[in-house]
């Protein structure tokens, strides 16, 4: 996969399903026992995911799902390659199955 993050040109292999699997389990369950997390992703004017980092007060104020490059100016991580919508519909799906 190939995209743009924090104005870097980055290639990148998609995850694993087992991968996609773990992260899913991973934020449902730290959305069950820290409900102020969301099972949200930040989001530009478009609706898009934005491949930069936030703003310090959109930072300060979103209470879901980031990548460290969200939060860094330095970071590319998780990389272009991680499907957020993915992530975030198996993780509501899990965290439904919850309850």
């Amino acid at each position: 996969m190939h995209a743009t993050i924090q104005d870097l040109d980055l290639v990148q292999y998609d995850y694993t399903p087992e991968q996609y699997a773990a992260l899913a389990r991973l934020a449902a369950a730290l959305n069950r026992v820290f409900p102020k997390i969301q099972l949200e992703v930040p989001r530009d004017a478009k609706g898009a995911v934005p491949s930069r980092k936030l703003d310090d007060q959109d930072c300060a104020d979103f209470t879901g799902i980031l990548g460290h490059f969200h939060i860094q100016e330095n970071k590319v991580d998780p990389g272009p390659a991680l499907q957020w919508e993915k992530l975030i519909k198996e993780a509501r799906a899990i965290r439904q199955a919850m309850e």
